[in-house]
């Protein structure tokens, strides 16, 4: 991808005024923009990056909406209220209309990036670099703030954050359902209960441990998932509230518009996704090592074993959360981590088996 048009602007500019009468938000239009990191150019002038995003407008007084819902409620049985407003929540988030064609406008670091038309499923996205003292004069704890540029008298916010990740180091790689939140993927009913009518709930003591971690190591977490982008805002929202560090996240890009689609949506084939998501990753830092954690549920071991066949010494360790009840010994694990050193895998069913420095 080709980098795009980046001006320098401040509050009242000439630049920035115009960004914002050019702003194709409107106001029944939602931006989600993806959290991102930016990697340090190889002359050590440029912090470069790519920012993401979608822009959709929810159909409020859809038909389809209203039987979508209506064909969930009954897939779930739901009768509780509760767990019912969860759920048209969740819902929704599907059943919108995404919006093409759009150039969404940002501001980072006091400078206006313009990015590349939306897509026909809303997805927008441009590569950018800031001079090496601008980002880090503008950075906090080297975390820069993104903010969508919306029209003149619209006071919505809609932001994430870049963090600027050094060439060498650690970044923990983790994987989310049944990891890092109980999802229960082996049970489908559960799985779609825990999914769409009942608030998120953390694994025990996985929070505290990354937080651990990356106070030791200074490193970088990001999370990859085969759970669709239409539940990053419930996905935020619960690791906050569960106390994770912040980090960056990759989740599968679906357009799905029929629930059967949607639930469908859930099962994607681990291989098809993660691999790429964590290719991706080490393509941009070559020197960083990875911390590898994920879960027995689907198909992690798999998905490890492969990375760390493929790129040997860049793997640091690999975690599997026992939720299977196989023990280390089991076939499985022995076939998706043939040729990976027995040292470097380790499956645990507790965080207090975790170690304190990863």
């Amino acid at each position: 991808m080709p980098e795009q048009p980046i001006s320098p602007a401040v509050l009242g500019s000439a630049v920035l005024d115009r960004a914002r009468a050019s702003s194709p938000i409107k106001p029944n239009e939602t931006v989600t923009l993806f959290p991102t990191y930016a990697a340090r150019s190889a002359d050590n002038r440029w912090w470069e990056f790519e920012l993401r995003g979608c822009i959709f407008e929810a159909e409020e007084d859809s038909r389809l909406r209203r039987l979508s819902i209506d064909a969930l409620f009954r897939r779930l049985k739901l009768q509780d209220p509760v767990a019912a407003a969860i759920a048209r929540t969740r819902i929704m988030a599907f059943l919108v209309d995404n919006e093409g064609g759009k150039a969404v406008t940002v501001m980072v670091a006091g400078h206006v990036c313009t990015l590349g038309r939306s897509t026909e499923d809303g997805h927008f996205g441009g590569r950018f670099r800031l001079t090496t003292a601008t980002a880090e004069a503008h950075a906090k704890d080297g975390v820069l703030d993104v903010v969508a540029i919306l029209p003149p008298g619209d006071r919505r916010m809609f932001q994430t954050r870049l963090f600027l990740v050094e060439p060498e180091g650690l970044t923990i790689v983790s994987d989310i359902d049944d990891t890092i939140k109980i999802t229960e993927v082996h049970n489908r009913k559960l799985m779609l209960r825990r999914t769409f009518a009942m608030q998120f709930e953390g694994v025990p003591g996985m929070a505290e441990r990354y937080s651990s971690w990356l106070a030791k190591t200074g490193g970088h977490l990001h999370f990859v998932s085969s759970s669709p982008w239409q539940l990053s805002a419930p996905l935020v929202e619960f690791l906050d509230s569960a106390g994770f560090p912040i980090g960056t996240y990759d989740l599968k890009r679906v357009r799905p518009k029929r629930v059967r689609k949607t639930l469908a949506s859930l099962k994607a084939d681990p291989m098809a996704t993660k691999p790429p998501f964590i290719r991706a990753l080490m393509a941009v830092y070559p020197r960083r090592r990875l911390v590898l954690v994920g879960d027995s549920g689907e198909k992690d071991p798999e998905v490890y074993g492969s990375i760390a066949r493929e790129a040997p010494g860049r793997i640091a360790r690999i975690y599997i959360r026992n939720v299977t009840n196989e023990p280390q010994t089991a076939p499985r694990y022995r076939y998706a981590f043939k040729g990976v050193p027995d040292d470097l895998w380790v499956v645990f069913t507790d965080v207090s088996e975790l170690p304190e420095t990863p």
